[in-house]
């Protein structure tokens, strides 16, 4: 009887990498990039939270501490206020991180 490791050696040593290939954009799609691609401008431009939540200094969102909602900042291009030490911004996916926030809390984990 063969074990799986020996069918997995077998399998793996016969295995070749497919040469790479040009395509256009539209058909790149469930493809694997050959190479790393590097992009001409930051995506998106600028910090922004990747989902609904609280944005807080870390430092002041111990386990248990509730910290006051000194405001919000919704998704898009805005300029969000600078947040105060001791307090959060509800904040939406996608609107920019508000100067001094280093942290997001989930909306699902309050």
């Amino acid at each position: 009887m063969i074990t799986v490791e020996q069918h997995l050696a077998h399998i793996l040593g016969g295995a070749r990498p497919l040469p790479s290939e040009s395509v256009p954009i539209a058909a790149a799609g469930g493809r694997v990039l050959a190479a790393p691609l590097h992009a001409l401008h930051p995506v998106p431009p600028f910090t922004n939270s990747s989902m609904d939540g609280y944005a807080v200094r870390a430092a002041d969102a111990l386990a248990g501490v509730w910290l006051p909602v000194a405001g919000d900042v919704p998704a898009g291009p805005v300029e969000p206020a600078p947040l105060a030490p001791g307090t959060a911004q509800r904040i939406m996916t996608g609107a920019p991180l508000p100067p001094g926030a280093d942290a997001i809390v989930p909306v699902e984990d309050t």
